[in-house]
């Protein structure tokens, strides 16, 4: 039987475990989070006015030609991109495949470079990742049928261009609408149309029968689901009625053109019963 003494040293030796269990645990979280984000791509935000203008510009060059324009970066966050509404064409000599960048003064002090791609060439070429993508802070790649299709940004590292693949929305400067107001008229009657009327193979000949105007089973579906005589659109009403009856007339045509192909080739005898059966029918 322990002492006293000997269960105080247990207890304490408990707590104390407990406590380095804690503190341990406490450090392995503040470990595992840091607050280190990880950057796997950047959001860039296009105003829809240089979307246009790659638009126009496309629709001016000759025979689908590249071509290259330049802008600046507005703001930026750590994830997020705005670039702004003012660009610039640089002088350049351009052919389907190719841009050649003249001499420009004006175009050392913008940030961003979009080039166009023929339609299809949706990444980047060995000769835009050597010559224009490592040359911008951010580079935008456009097509005229797919506008806006992949973009880099450079993110500089000492000596080092670490380059972070975009996700490009276009800022259409709208607000998001609201509709509550839209309202939509509540259902006056329900019709349940035939899902799947009999196929012209399903028709027995020896079973034909005039419809009637409602059959048994479409008025019990059709009493229970009347609304109060006040709510009842009678308008409407007589145009579902027209439509039923005129579903009931296509059908009886249709068979009764049935009936005429069977007496064409079952002889006078079947043709005599044909006749008494129309003449009961109408």
């Amino acid at each position: 039987m322990k002492t006293k003494e000997q269960s105080d040293k247990t207890e304490k030796e408990i707590t104390k475990g407990k406590v380095i269990e804690a503190k341990f645990t406490e450090q392995k979280k503040e470990a595992w989070e840091s607050g280190i984000k990880i950057l796997k791509q950047m959001e860039v935000i296009v105003p829809l006015k240089l979307l246009l203008i790659c638009n126009q510009i496309a629709g001016k060059v000759k025979d689908e030609s590249e071509f290259s324009i330049v802008t600046n970066i507005s703001d930026k966050d750590e994830e997020t991109i705005f670039l702004s509404e003012e660009f610039y064409v640089p002088k350049q000599i351009v052919a389907h495949a190719s841009i050649d960048y003249l001499p420009d003064e004006k175009d050392s002090s913008y940030k961003v470079v979009i080039h166009r791609h023929p339609d299809g060439c949706n990444s980047f070429s060995g000769t835009d990742q050597s010559f224009i993508n490592q040359n911008f802070e951010l580079s935008l790649l456009y097509t005229k049928k797919d506008g806006f299709v992949h973009g880099i940004y450079n993110l500089k590292y000492n000596n080092f261009l670490i380059q972070i693949p975009c996700t490009i929305i276009i800022d259409y400067g709208l607000e998001e609408v609201d509709i509550s107001n839209i309202k939509y008229p509540e259902p006056l009657m329900i019709i349940d149309k035939l899902k799947n009327p009999k196929s012209r193979r399903s028709i027995n000949l020896n079973s034909l029968e005039a419809p009637s105007e409602w059959d048994s089973e479409r008025k019990d579906t059709m009493h229970d689901k009347r609304l109060a005589e006040e709510n009842l659109d009678y308008d409407l009403m007589k145009r579902f009625m027209l439509e039923e009856v005129s579903e009931q007339i296509h059908e009886l045509e249709y068979r009764v053109g049935m009936l005429e192909e069977e007496t064409i080739f079952s002889g006078s005898s079947s043709g005599s019963n044909f006749n008494s059966f129309r003449e009961g029918l109408f």
